[in-house]
């Protein structure tokens, strides 16, 4: 099974590689006798893992760990319980953490070794903590993180959902109008001939076939919802989706505030757990689009070379107005992960207010673009009576 392992060399240069292993531990340990320090592994691109852990809840696991040790629980006893109340695949999971831990390794190595489930900002928060052995304010930097960043996509995902709708529906009643109204009209118009408009008898030629041959048409829906679905999940055909995206003004000022904001979250989460600013930047690039990491890039050699944060940010592209004020201030204040981290609030709540606004619009602007098809198949199927009227006249 293939692995794309993402690290760094001997020379501080990142790489990414690809390694054939039989799991990520198996992947990681391959990667490291290579010379590379790890930071992120994940299954290649076709490959599938064979996991028992698709119902395992980062975040709720994040939350009860936190909670049992800042009840003064140590890391062990408190594996022990999580253990005792879990079930099933997600069981065995926290057993394999407990035995690490047991075993006496920290517990960042121990999450390191699924790092196909805990993501390489927890890992590495923690491993930054394990300097003072209190997990308690990393795990809570990282609870909050994450609540954050999952009411950003909320919000987006909450402006898209009404449209969709809007468009299943309306498709629906376009296909029940030429599936089965308009197949009736055609047994009215079928003398008529040639005298029926070209448009109306494209749309009668049309709905016949679909009401002929219900079958077929129902194969040929769901082949374009297998394609659609199957387009959602091809990488190659998102990343044109997005462009295209990006070419409409306001969604590309919320596209880019989102991404902004996430880029800052992770930033701050990192840099506020003792983890160097070059080393942080490395971590995030793989959660960056393809068109941002090479900013990310020229942004960590800017670092790395003794240039400011903010400079390196403002010079690539990577910073807002807003935010370039937030990072000098941080800068001159030294209390830059805070002010890292407001930045990201500012620009969340230009997303929660720019998705407000798409849902205003985009919603009305479906409803005016479906009602102008629906009534444009209604005009073409009573034209031919309107031109009958006429010449009786």
């Amino acid at each position: 099974m293939k692995f794309r392992v993402l690290g760094v060399d001997a020379d501080a240069a990142s790489q990414t590689r690809m390694v054939d292993a039989i799991d990520v531990g198996s992947a990681r340990r391959l990667a490291a006798s290579l010379g590379l320090t790890v930071l992120e592994v994940e299954p290649a691109a076709g490959s599938r893992v064979s996991l028992r852990a698709g119902a395992f809840n980062v975040d709720l696991f994040s939350q009860e760990l936190l909670a049992l040790l800042t009840a003064g629980v140590s890391v062990g006893e408190a594996l022990e319980t999580l253990v005792a109340k879990e079930t099933g695949a997600r069981r065995d999971i926290v057993e394999a953490l407990l035995r690490a831990v047991r075993e006496g390794q920290p517990l960042s190595a121990a999450l390191a070794r699924r790092a196909d489930l805990f993501p390489a900002i927890l890992t590495e928060s923690l491993r930054a903590a394990e300097r003072t052995s209190d997990y308690g304010p990393a795990l809570s930097r990282f609870v909050r993180y994450r609540a954050l960043s999952r009411a950003v996509r909320e919000k987006l995902l909450a402006a898209s959902i009404y449209p969709l709708i809007l468009l299943g529906v309306s498709s629906l009643v376009l296909l029940f109008l030429l599936g089965y109204v308009v197949p009736r009209f055609a047994d009215v118009y079928k003398d008529m001939g040639d005298r029926l408009p070209a448009a109306s008898r494209a749309m009668l030629w049309m709905g016949q076939g679909i009401g002929g041959h219900p079958a077929i048409a129902l194969a040929a829906l769901a082949c374009v919802a297998a394609a659609a679905v199957a387009a959602v999940r091809s990488p190659r055909v998102r990343s044109v989706f997005m462009h295209l995206l990006r070419s409409v003004p306001k969604v590309r000022e919320v596209l880019a505030a989102a991404e902004f904001a996430r880029l800052y979250r992770t930033l701050a989460l990192l840099i506020h757990g003792g983890i160097p600013m070059v080393a942080s930047l490395q971590i995030v690039r793989g959660m960056l689009s393809p068109h941002l990491a090479p900013r990310l890039d020229a942004c960590r050699r800017s670092v790395s070379e003794g240039r400011t944060f903010s400079g390196s940010m403002a010079e690539q592209g990577l910073a807002t107005v807003v935010a370039d004020r937030f990072f000098r201030v941080g800068e001159g204040s030294g209390k830059l992960a805070e002010m890292i981290d407001r930045a990201a609030d500012f620009h969340e709540e230009e997303v929660s207010r720019g998705a407000d606004w798409l849902g205003r619009v985009v919603g009305p602007a479906m409803m005016l673009l479906m009602g102008t098809l629906i009534g444009l198949v209604v005009v073409l199927m009573y034209m031919p009576i309107f031109e009958l009227a006429e010449a009786i006249q």
